[in-house]
């Protein structure tokens, strides 16, 4: 996870030729990866440009894409850091539930910080966030869900996973806010989340996926 800002005379087209430059790269040296970035639309703050998160199929290939990366970028780092400033951090995924069709080329997320009320387990919380996205996507509003648990270079965060949720488009989406303000669905989410979890309020962002990895 990568949290970016353009360096000075530097904008989306030049992301463009960065990602255009990695995807070679990663033909050649890793074809487990994929990864999308993410423009903010809703957030809190301005200082954010854009997001870069990216994932292995599993631990082993995420350590052999890094020996691989430090052992030959092939000027792609140079590229990157001409084109943007990022903090990294890694963090660790669990599925709640999946895209039903595979991952869309474009669509919309967003990420909202939760904490664990006391004595609740991360598998209480998964298991109240599947329930409430079941119980959504009975009214007519089904998006893919995850947790992202943090793992290295958070530092001391003040919460306990981010809850991510995602949807083809704006109006999937819109459709949610119906769902979820007209027709019940956040008395749905009072019975299964109260004393449970806090989650704050979600930055929203669009997305476009860059690379969707060999598996």
């Amino acid at each position: 996870m990568m949290a970016c800002s353009f360096k000075e005379d530097k904008s989306w087209d030049d992301l463009d030729e960065l990602t255009e430059a990695f995807n070679k790269w990663l033909k050649r040296k890793d074809k487990d990866y994929t990864y999308w970035t993410f423009a903010p639309v809703f957030r809190e703050d301005n200082e954010l440009d854009f997001a870069w998160i990216g994932g292995w199929s599993s631990g082993a290939m995420f350590g052999k894409s890094w020996d691989n990366w430090f052992d030959d970028d092939d000027d792609v780092g140079k590229l990157f850091n001409e084109t943007a400033d990022c903090v990294n951090n890694l963090a660790s995924v669990t599925t709640v539930r999946a895209p039903a069709d595979g991952w869309p080329e474009a669509g919309v997320t967003w990420f909202s910080r939760c904490t664990l009320e006391d004595g609740v387990s991360l598998r209480d919380a998964a298991a109240a966030h599947g329930a409430m996205g079941s119980a959504m996507a009975d009214m007519g509003s089904p998006a893919a869900s995850w947790l992202f648990l943090p793992a290295l270079g958070f530092g001391d965060v003040e919460f306990d996973y981010y809850h991510v949720e995602s949807w083809d488009d704006f109006a999937t989406l819109g459709a949610g806010f119906d769902a979820y303000f007209n027709q019940g669905g956040w008395m749905k989410a009072n019975e299964l989340m109260d004393g449970v979890t806090q989650c704050a309020s979600p930055n929203l962002y669009r997305y476009k996926l860059r690379r969707d990895g060999d598996r």
